[in-house]
């Protein structure tokens, strides 16, 4: 039986870096996502790149407004029995207390219609709506957020020593028949064994 692997431009590989500048056109980071095919999940695929750029565009956010110039990192793990994703940024972190719901809480105990949301879109303009973070808890069954310093230590948000945020996730690879499916776009995929891929994200399309 195959291990499950993950397919990028049409190749497989086991582990997959996507290196995404704060300063490029959010479009391109849709059209790379779009170029990434997963083992079978417990999750459609589309979905899950969905609740992933939503992390991403948060990330991304927080290094414009503070003027960041180093890359979102989001890394890709298919050596297990699940998919192991990561989202790190240096984006400054941010108060939890200032969320409109409990981040600890669990998922399905989130009221969409609450005053708490409303009153966070109004504080931003509607231009925030506090939806990123709460995707992806509803959408992957391991959600670990934490706040990093400039080794990539974990670090507590009041310690004054907080770079940017780790988000970790996971998500159970669904064995289909005796091989793994993948849902891809483009052309058929041929192994590349044990990969580990670095890809700015600059340099896709050329």
């Amino acid at each position: 039986m195959l291990a499950p692997y993950i397919v990028y431009r049409a190749q497989r590989v086991s582990t997959l870096l996507l290196t995404i500048p704060p300063e490029v056109e959010f479009r391109s980071v849709v059209d790379s996502f779009a170029e990434v095919g997963y083992p079978s999940l417990a999750a459609k695929a589309d979905i899950v790149s969905f609740a992933l750029l939503e992390l991403v565009s948060n990330s991304m956010r927080a290094h414009r407004e503070r003027g960041i110039s180093e890359p979102v990192k989001v890394s890709f793990s298919a050596a297990g029995s699940e998919l192991d994703i990561s989202v790190l940024d240096a984006g400054r972190g941010f108060d939890p207390r200032l969320l409109p719901y409990d981040l600890d809480a669990p998922v399905e105990t989130v009221d969409l219609l609450s005053d708490s949301f409303a009153e966070y879109q109004r504080r931003y303009g509607g231009s925030r709506f506090g939806m990123g973070l709460y995707v992806a808890k509803k959408t992957f069954p391991r959600f670990t957020l934490s706040f990093v310093d400039r080794a990539d230590r974990p670090c507590p948000w009041f310690s004054g020593l907080v770079k940017g945020t780790r988000i970790d996730l996971g998500l159970p690879i669904v064995e289909s028949g005796s091989a793994p499916f993948v849902e891809a776009r483009g052309e058929a995929a041929e192994p590349a064994g044990e990969v580990e891929e670095l890809l700015p994200l600059e340099e896709v399309g050329k």
